[in-house]
Order: C-alpha cells, then sequence, then structure tokens
C-alpha cells in the first residue's frame, strides 16, 4: 500500500506544482497585456522609461543645476532623446500653455541633459483636452537658468517680487510671514 500512496502523493504534488507555475505565468501575461494596454491608452510619442503618476518615481537630478525634479512620464524617442511629459489634466479649454507650466517642463529638460548623451529638442505639457509640444529652445533654457540664480540670491530678507497670488499658494510658501503679498492670506 505504502508503494503505490507515494508515488501517487508525489504524482498529485507535481501535478500542483505545475499548476501553481501555469497560474503564475498567467498572472504575469496578464499584467504585461495590462500594461501595454495602458501605455498604448496614454499614446505616448516614444517608449516609456520613467513614470511617477503614483509619486513614486525616482527623484532627478541636475549635476550642473541646483535643480531637482520628478516629471510625470519621460519617453525615449527612437534616436534616444528623452522627452518629458507633465500631466496637467485638471486645466481644460486652455489655448496656449501656462507660462508656469512651460517653465517647469523646460527645467525638466535641463535636468534630462544630464540623462542622455542627446540633450531633448522638446517636451509636452499634457492638458486635460488638449497637449502643447514645447521646443527645449535655448532661449527657454537660458530663461530657467536665469530664474534659478535668481532664485539662488533671493532669502527671508529678500523675497521675490509678486503682485498678484493665490491664497493657497501663499499660505504654502516659505516667504508668506514677510511677504506683503502673503502675509495676509
Amino acid at each position: 500500500m505504502g508503494n503505490i500512496l507515494l508515488p501517487g502523493g508525489l504524482g498529485l504534488l507535481l501535478f500542483a506544482l505545475a499548476l501553481l507555475l501555469l497560474w503564475r505565468n498567467e498572472r504575469v501575461r496578464q499584467q504585461e497585456r495590462l500594461h501595454e494596454e495602458y501605455k498604448q491608452a496614454l499614446d505616448l510619442p516614444g517608449e516609456l522609461v520613467y513614470e511617477n503618476i503614483d509619486g513614486q518615481g525616482e527623484t532627478l537630478y541636475s549635476s550642473n543645476y541646483p535643480l531637482i525634479g520628478q516629471p510625470d512620464y519621460i519617453v525615449q524617442h527612437p534616436d534616444g532623446r528623452l522627452i518629458p511629459i507633465e500631466l496637467k489634466l485638471t486645466a481644460s479649454g486652455v489655448t496656449q500653455p501656462y507660462s508656469n507650466h512651460v517653465m517647469q517642463l523646460i527645467a525638466y529638460c535641463l535636468i534630462l541633459e544630464d540623462y542622455s548623451e542627446i540633450p531633448p529638442t522638446h517636451g509636452i505639457v499634457r492638458y486635460a483636452d488638449r497637449d502643447f509640444t514645447i521646443d527645449y529652445t535655448p532661449a527657454l533654457r537660458k530663461k530657467v537658468i536665469r530664474l534659478l540664480s535668481d532664485m539662488e540670491q533671493r532669502g527671508p530678507q529678500d523675497p521675490p517680487p509678486l503682485k498678484t497670488q493665490r491664497a493657497s499658494k501663499c499660505r504654502a510658501c516659505v516667504f508668506q510671514q514677510i511677504c506683503p503679498i502673503g502675509r495676509d492670506k
């Protein structure tokens, strides 16, 4: 009787392991299909190489400038260029990109110069109903570098000049206590 139970038990164990492996392989294939469908739904202009939608993306650093960031997506163009994509999905009906969104995107391009031999040529700001391709021009690059320099030179006694600002931004600003605009917001 023992001669029959041992081989039968081993056979059942091997059968269970085979089923477990088949189930695991099917789960992996299903996850790959879902990921591929997700990438297609995003309609990205290249291969997705970085994603920070959930806030868990790696922080990127510039070695030449006091700049760090986490773009929403980075895709790699077939020629090797990296393209940052910034989502601003709460805005719609926008006829041109907001200047602060453009500066944020150009700052990501500046950071990405450190991550590829080929510097970016553009980035994309994606609003709820429209995308804007922003060329990474020398003039915009210089503007971001100039803004970084201005920010470095400012301190608590020398806040940035503002005429108006939203109260929610003022409440989160480190200069609120000394800013004539943000002090009472």
